[in-house]
């Protein structure tokens, strides 16, 4: 009698802790609110993720990338060219061959399978692989834009098509690959021969803020689906990490410092790791980018910033971003916001122009047969009366590392000075 009795009480124990913490009528509420910047609700989630099948050019990039190992020399100088704030670029190491990955992936999207129901969408094992040929395209980038090859711009055109293969699935590690890559690609952009092309608007465009907010959603909606209980602990962090979400969406500065080392997941905030920082930082190392390049076709670089912590400055030499933003990079690189921008003599149209006036011309008039300390000012001069323009897209780059070589004099003075 007296065991019935105790098996009755913890019955009536449990029942009653079941009831107190059993919500699911809260758990689909909060569910059912709607996140901000248009997202939906967690219902809207898998929606915007229909699932992928395989392409061919999937099968043959898998095929093509045995051929390229990791590579720790290429990594480390990828790393290494990042992070300095010099317009020369350091003769890459050895490295193998990718252009026949390259070709591949000019010609179309990559596809691979994919299904929001599987941990990672089933891409996990592709990551690797990725940052291989990421590094591998982009070495090869800087190999050709040592020599003033516009074809630079195909290398990272490319590396940039591989990127986008990832961008479609909201799981954290696939968007710390694919935010890591894109980051990279703008870090390196500023130092390729101009004229910049069409496509690369697709990359000064992207932001990574909005993509995860999406994945904060997205880890809500995959815990929700996967319940077995709808307890109350669960409905208001669904409701925390919603209102975390507008708050987010609402950040203009681009030093985010919310990130804290707790582990306490229950902590909306514990859930801003590094990732954030990168994301928000990116806002400011696209804009270093696009005014590098500014300055070096002889266009006014934009003071104004999109981050309300900080504005852009431009002596003539020297670009920087009114305060710094470091970060505590461990396993990635963040270019620097102090580039040190020199005149580019890149671009065909002034290769030419000054080829015939460093013979003939007011170039050499002016500072004289063995150069000078306004070398590189009586050039900027030049160039800016004629316009900045660039070859065509079909210009004959042979023609254009001609011209670099005949008109390499102007650089290398300004480089002594």
């Amino acid at each position: 009698m007296k065991k019935a009795l105790i098996v009755l009480v913890l019955l009536a124990a449990a029942v009653y802790v079941v009831s107190w913490f059993w919500a699911g009528d809260e758990v689909a509420a909060a569910a059912a609110r709607p996140w901000p910047d248009g997202l939906g609700t967690l219902g809207d989630v898998p929606g915007r993720y229909p699932p992928q099948h395989e392409n061919e050019a999937a099968r043959k990039l898998t095929k093509l990338a045995g051929s390229v190992p990791e590579n720790d020399a290429v990594t480390a100088y990828v790393r290494q060219e990042i992070a300095r704030g010099e317009l020369s670029i350091a003769e890459p190491p050895a490295f193998a061959n990718v252009s026949a990955i390259r070709e591949l992936l000019l010609r179309g999207p990559v596809v691979w399978e994919s299904d929001l129901a599987q941990q990672h969408g089933g891409l996990l094992g592709k990551v690797a692989m990725h940052l291989t040929l990421m590094r591998a395209i982009v070495a090869s980038a800087f190999g050709r834009a040592r020599q003033q090859d516009a074809a630079a711009w195909d290398d990272l055109h490319a590396a940039w098509n591989l990127t986008k293969a990832l961008q479609g699935h909201p799981h954290v590690i696939l968007r710390a690959v694919a935010m890591s890559m894109t980051r990279a690609i703008n870090a390196v952009a500023w130092k390729m021969p101009l004229p910049v092309p069409a496509w690369f608007a697709e990359v000064q465009e992207r932001d990574f803020v909005r993509p995860l907010i999406e994945t904060l959603q997205y880890e809500n909606w995959r815990t929700w689906k996967e319940q077995m209980f709808p307890l109350k602990p669960f409905a208001a962090r669904i409701e925390r990490e919603r209102i975390l979400a507008g708050e987010l969406a609402r950040v203009t500065e681009c030093a985010f410092n919310r990130v804290t080392e707790a582990h306490d997941r229950s902590d909306p905030n514990a859930r801003l790791d590094i990732g954030w920082q990168r994301a928000f930082r990116y806002r400011v190392e696209r804009e270093a980018t696009a005014n590098a390049l500014r300055a070096r076709a002889g266009q006014p670089i934009k003071e104004s910033s999109r981050c309300s912590d900080g504005r852009w400055s431009f002596d003539g030499k020297t670009l920087r971003f009114s305060k710094p933003i470091a970060l505590p990079e461990w396993l990635d690189t963040s270019m620097p916001l102090t580039l040190h921008v020199r005149f580019s003599m890149a671009t065909g149209s002034i290769h030419r122009s000054v080829k015939k006036e460093w013979t003939n011309g007011p170039i050499r008039n002016n500072i004289g047969a063995n150069g000078g300390p306004n070398a590189i000012e009586a050039f900027r001069s030049s160039a800016g009366r004629r316009g900045v323009g660039g070859v065509s897209s079909g210009a004959d780059r042979q023609a254009q590392r001609a011209d670099w070589q005949a008109t390499s004099t102007v650089a290398t003075t300004h480089q002594r000075q």
